[in-house]
């Protein structure tokens, strides 16, 4: 995470202030919280986040895809943290497949 950051959640996801750490903001969708219907405003912030959310599921599903080692159970052994770089080892994996399929075509139809 950088500064500046924008980060997506699910509604319950209380995570604002460890992401508040980094210099990021959350982006949560609206939801009724004991009300009818949601106000206008939530409601297009709700419409502006599906539409982004849509293309990281997207992105996500084909890191899975391609890459059939996230697909299967992970060995225990992969969580175990490498005090030199403070990732394990299934951190790294996720980010090499992360970036082999960023500097693939793209899934995203251009604007």
């Amino acid at each position: 995470m950088a500064p500046g950051n924008t980060v997506l959640a699910d509604r319950g996801f209380d995570i604002s202030d460890s992401i508040a750490l980094y210099g990021c903001k959350l982006d949560i969708p609206g939801f009724t919280k004991g009300k009818k219907q949601l106000d206008p405003n939530d409601v297009e912030k709700t419409r502006r986040i599906a539409s982004v959310r849509i293309h990281v599921e997207r992105v996500i599903g084909v890191v899975r895809q391609k890459y059939t080692m996230l697909q299967s159970k992970i060995p225990i052994t992969l969580l175990q943290n490498d005090p030199t770089v403070q990732l394990t080892t299934l951190d790294k994996m996720v980010r090499v497949a992360c970036a082999l399929v960023y500097m693939s075509q793209s899934i995203i139809p251009p604007d």
